[in-house]
């Protein structure tokens, strides 16, 4: 509640703000992924591997509210296609917020920032059709000339537009989800135009999880629906879960606002009733920064 009442502010403000100090801003990026376990699921005859295209653009103004902090908004659009399960094709539209402010003079200055979106996705297959909610804050600071750090708390609420339960007495709202994410994140500059990035992540709240008939996720899950983007026979469970996420990647620049970038994440989620996913995801893809 506070980061809102924050961004509001800070959006009352941007309507005085000195023209002068107003300046565009634009992220664009696209990628190719590959992932082993789409679906998230525990056992062999589950785990079902794809590759997809992913793009996303988000564009908008930001204004110096003083010399040192800086308010943003910026419309969003993102979109991905997969090679084999198409029913996971998706686009999205939404907006984002965000205040940033840095604590001091040169590089080595910390910074801090609080941001808040809403986006729309809609999915070739309806069961996935949602509307999705952020909130987060976070912090970083550069140590010397090479290494860089920063932390961040999220959270995520996503509310389904779809309720097709299956079974007697369980909801099948499967993609209601809601979490806590906090994640670490460092970078070292090899050199001007190479640095690698290592992360970490642990997420604390429901997944979705789709598998052939199960009944021990069954038994634990709190929502239930047949999930016909991967096929006849799937079901797709909602289960509370831990979930965390190491990263580790590679960034060259090649040129003043652009780069190419390889990451590769194991992911592990621990749900309860001792039911565990693993999930390797590789990227590759290019990033422009205005």
């Amino acid at each position: 509640m506070k980061i809102l009442v924050t961004l509001v502010v800070a959006a009352c403000l941007v309507g005085r703000a000195d023209v002068a100090g107003a300046f565009w801003i634009l992220d664009a990026d696209a990628n190719a992924i590959w992932e082993d376990n789409v679906g998230l699921g525990k056992f062999k005859r589950d785990i079902n591997s794809d590759s997809a295209l992913s793009t996303s653009l988000s564009a908008g103004p930001a204004f110096q509210l003083d010399t040192s902090t800086v308010f943003s908004l910026t419309g969003d659009v993102s979109g991905k296609l997969y090679e084999r399960y198409t029913g996971l094709d998706n686009v999205a539209l939404g907006l984002t917020a965000t205040l940033r402010r840095k604590f001091g003079l040169g590089a080595e200055a910390p910074w801090a920032r609080a941001w808040g979106s809403i986006a729309r996705q809609q999915y070739d297959n309806d069961l996935r059709d949602s509307w999705i909610y952020r909130l987060g804050v976070g912090a970083g600071k550069r140590f010397g000339e090479r290494w860089d750090f920063s932390a961040e708390y999220i959270y995520d609420r996503r509310l389904a537009d779809h309720d097709f339960p299956v079974a007697p007495g369980i909801p099948g709202d499967v993609f209601d989800l809601s979490g806590h994410t906090l994640a670490l994140r460092g970078n070292f500059l090899f050199n001007e135009r190479i640095s690698f990035l290592g992360g970490y992540s642990l997420r604390i709240g429901e997944v979705a999880s789709t598998t052939q008939q199960n009944l021990p996720i069954y038994l634990a899950s709190t929502a239930v629906s047949a999930d016909p983007a991967f096929g006849k026979g799937f079901f797709a469970y909602r289960i509370d879960a831990f979930v965390h996420t190491l990263t580790v990647g590679l960034s060259v620049a090649i040129g003043e606002h652009s780069s190419a970038n390889v990451e590769y994440s194991h992911v592990i989620g621990d749900a309860r009733g001792d039911i565990t996913y693993h999930d390797n995801i590789i990227r590759v893809g290019f990033l422009y920064r205005y």
